[in-house]
């Protein structure tokens, strides 16, 4: 999980962006925008402000890909989609137009607050949105999509018994919600109840069998018990049946590698961790596992590939505290002690700053003070 964001200096540079277009300083505002994109790469609305500045530019390409960037970060903003609707339009580009207008129209039929507080969400706004869904709820009664969403924030809160009760209020109201019934099912497992987890995948699959998300939770939910076996296969099907992304890809070879790890046939694990980093290069949970097996060794090209990707601004948070871990461990396989000490000490210090996560790894040599 990432560190809080600095609301306030995030949406001062937004708004200096937006005010710059309007007296249209278009290359100044481009400039605020990326420095603001510098500390906050995933905000989703400087992505869509972008968008703006290169439609007053008449550069249509460049909007359309920030506009797809909001998107991608932040579904739930009508309008990027609308504009990404009248962008396609003019370029001639009918299915994308389509697309866009299909999603615009989704989110218009949702109510305003439902999907004003989903956009909240997305961008790490967690009290404006739990805010609105909670007068929505009061106004409104007892919406399941709100209870949900309400439900995802106050994980995000850390107050996992509360959305555990809000899911339970949902799905006693709608038992055919599979999307709560999917968000409560992870939520078992994050507090470590796999069987009730494995009960609900399993009831999901009775519905939906090749949905991947249900068998990806199963499989979850089988390695939480312990039951390493099944999921290799499973994992293996899911790879082979086109998966979405690279990402998708880097996590299923990441799981099967764990899983064959366990049950001891470890060639084939390096094989997979292999194939994980080769989706994602920045994967810092695979390098971290690779430097967890006592007799795998790292070459050059492996170190020099971890502190390129180390050295990345964008770079996921727990991604780095892996990484760091992964190089204190191959540079002192090295004898290079110094180094190897200054990535565990980055590594201990980071991990000591982030919020707890489930299978983090623990503070490696030196160990931390405190």
């Amino acid at each position: 999980m990432n560190a809080p964001v600095d609301v306030g200096g995030r949406d001062a540079l937004l708004q200096r962006a937006r005010d710059l277009r309007a007296e249209h300083c278009i290359p100044e505002a481009l400039a605020v925008l990326a420095r603001l994109e510098q500390r906050h790469p995933r905000f989703s609305r400087l992505h869509h402000e972008r968008g703006h500045c290169h439609v007053l530019q008449r550069n249509a390409a460049a909007a359309v890909e920030a506009l797809r960037e909001a998107v991608r970060l932040n579904p739930t903003l009508p309008a990027s989609w609308d504009m990404l609707e009248q962008l396609h339009r003019l370029r001639g580009e009918t299915a994308q137009a389509a697309f866009a207008a299909e999603r615009l129209a989704v989110l218009r039929q949702l109510p305003p607050e439902v999907v004003a507080a989903d956009s909240l969400l997305a961008d790490g706004d967690l009290e404006p949105a739990e805010a609105i869904l909670r007068d929505y709820l009061r106004r409104a009664g007892d919406n399941v999509g709100a209870l949900r969403l309400l439900a995802r924030i106050r994980q995000a809160q850390e107050a996992p018994e509360e959305a555990a009760s809000l899911l339970e209020a949902a799905l006693e109201r709608a038992p055919d919600y599979h999307a709560a019934r999917l968000d409560y099912a992870m939520l078992l497992l994050t507090r470590q109840r796999p069987l009730l987890a494995r009960r609900e995948a399993e009831h999901l699959l009775g519905h939906d069998p090749d949905n991947r998300d249900y068998r990806k939770l199963y499989g979850a939910a089988c390695v939480a018990l312990g039951d390493h076996e099944p999921v290799i296969d499973l994992y293996e099907r899911l790879l082979a049946d086109r998966p979405a992304s690279g990402a998708e890809v880097a996590d299923l070879r990441l799981w099967r590698a764990n899983a064959l790890k366990v049950v001891g046939r470890q060639s084939e694990a390096i094989t997979d961790y292999r194939a994980s980093l080769a989706a994602r290069p920045d994967n810092g949970v695979a390098w971290f596992s690779l430097a967890n097996l006592k007799t795998h060794r790292f070459t050059d090209d492996d170190i020099a590939r971890m502190r390129a990707a180390e050295a990345r601004h964008d770079l996921q948070d727990m991604d780095r505290v892996y990484l760091c871990f992964a190089l204190g461990k191959a540079l002192e396989d090295e004898n290079d002690h110094a180094a190897s000490w200054r990535y565990y000490e980055r590594g201990n210090a980071l991990r000591r700053a982030a919020p707890p996560a489930a299978g983090a790894p623990r503070s490696r040599r030196p160990a931390p003070c405190g």
